[in-house]
């Protein structure tokens, strides 16, 4: 169902997404987190010398609504979180089941880098 009314400036909904095998398949929750690894150099007391925070990997999590085909380990999708496309692989897929409700699937995934 298409929205009556949006002035603009509600940014509201999730995303669909394009898995490699699975194909088409909406995100009702999608998450993504970008960490840091924070290194940390003390002086010869312990004191604290300085320190640098280099991005660490990006991971996140998702709910897909099953579509006829399981996603499987390895698959892969792109889009776009910030100012570029980035492309993800599926690292963990769960199938929870719930009477009365849609087929779900739960994935993590992480950044491709290479």
């Amino acid at each position: 169902m298409a929205v009556v009314y949006n002035d603009g400036s509600v940014l509201y909904g999730s995303r669909q997404i394009t898995l490699s095998a699975a194909g088409a398949v909406i995100a009702d929750s999608i998450e993504v987190t970008r960490p840091s690894n924070v290194i940390e150099r003390t002086n010869y007391v312990g004191e604290p010398s300085g320190w640098v925070a280099v991005p660490g990997f990006v991971t996140g999590t998702a709910s897909l609504q099953l579509a006829a085909t399981v996603p499987v380990l390895g698959e892969t999708f792109s889009t776009t979180f910030g100012a570029s496309s980035e492309t993800f692989v599926l690292v963990e897929v769960g199938q929870p089941e719930e009477k009365g409700s849609l087929k779900m699937v739960n994935v993590t995934f992480r950044k491709q880098i290479n």
